[in-house]
């Protein structure tokens, strides 16, 4: 290999992995993190387990985040949950869907007791940063909505008809739930930070943030039905996607290439006594 080509792969190799960490730094969940549902929280007096009630309705799996759209300028959230198309329904017992509550930042998740179920758990006010809307009972798959400051509107705490006390705490009306729980935003005058919308399908809620990459890569999240006989919440920290790695990967690998070459041919230029002497030591 000439100087030259070697100093154009070297260059090429340092581009490549130049681009592959500015890639790295600059990603914005790219790639895909899934959340799995291990929190319990807030005051339930019926099982003291995930679900509360029927779990081929209420139970939630995971959270799936991504980033889709051009340039991958949309944070979508996917709740994968039994719940999907029930409200509206004899099963959803009065229920709804949530928002989906978002704070940005790492390691802004803090739940007050013992982890990683946390089964004494309950809302603090100021928590949860941001919201994105989603009617309770939509009667149809899809619609627009957008995410606002929880700052500028009020939270809604878990209830059933309206009622925020469980059964059998005095004051209920009949209803076992997870008490204490962030489950709805209601928006103020105030316009929201961003563009979002939200559909449902068979076994999932989908919310999606045209934030532009403003969110970050770290964040933690809430959601769950009206009633939070089931919530999943936690922490989400980015991943570099696929194609980042690949780069990164390429890259050194032509560094590595060039450096082998570099040796082979030294040691090619030296003397006999000194090609022994190299490969002995």
């Amino acid at each position: 290999m000439s100087v030259t080509s070697k100093s154009r792969a070297a260059r090429l190799a340092g581009t490549v992995i130049a681009a592959g960490a500015v890639a790295m730094g600059s990603a914005a969940v790219a790639g895909t993190v899934t959340l799995q549902d291990n929190y319990l929280g807030g005051l339930n007096t019926y099982n003291n387990a995930d679900v509360i009630g029927d779990a081929s309705v209420f139970d939630i799996q995971n959270a799936v985040v991504t980033r889709v759209g051009p340039g991958q300028d949309t944070l979508q959230v996917t709740i994968n949950t039994n719940f999907a198309g029930k409200p509206g329904t004899a099963a959803a017992d009065g229920t709804g869907y949530g928002s989906l509550f978002i704070t940005p930042g790492f390691n802004t998740w803090h739940p007050t007791g013992s982890g990683p179920q946390f089964a004494t758990d309950s809302y603090t006010p100021g928590e949860w940063a941001d919201a994105v809307t989603i009617p309770t009972n939509p009667g149809s798959s899809s619609g627009t909505s957008g995410l606002y400051a929880t700052s500028t509107g009020s939270v809604v705490m878990s209830n059933v008809f309206g009622d925020q006390i469980t059964y059998p705490n005095a004051g209920n009306n009949g209803y076992y739930f997870r008490q204490g729980q962030a489950v709805q935003f209601t928006p103020g005058a105030a316009p929201a930070l961003y563009a979002a919308s939200w559909s449902t399908g068979p076994g999932q809620v989908v919310f999606d943030i045209v934030d532009n990459g403003a969110l970050g890569d770290n964040f933690s999240l809430s959601w769950a039905m009206t009633c939070a006989n089931d919530v999943i919440q936690g922490d989400v920290a980015g991943v570099p996607e696929p194609a980042t790695w690949a780069m990164l990967i390429a890259g050194f690998g032509m560094v590595g290439f060039v450096v082998r070459r570099r040796r082979g041919e030294a040691l090619t230029s030296q003397p006999a006594s000194g090609r022994v002497s190299s490969r002995l030591a």
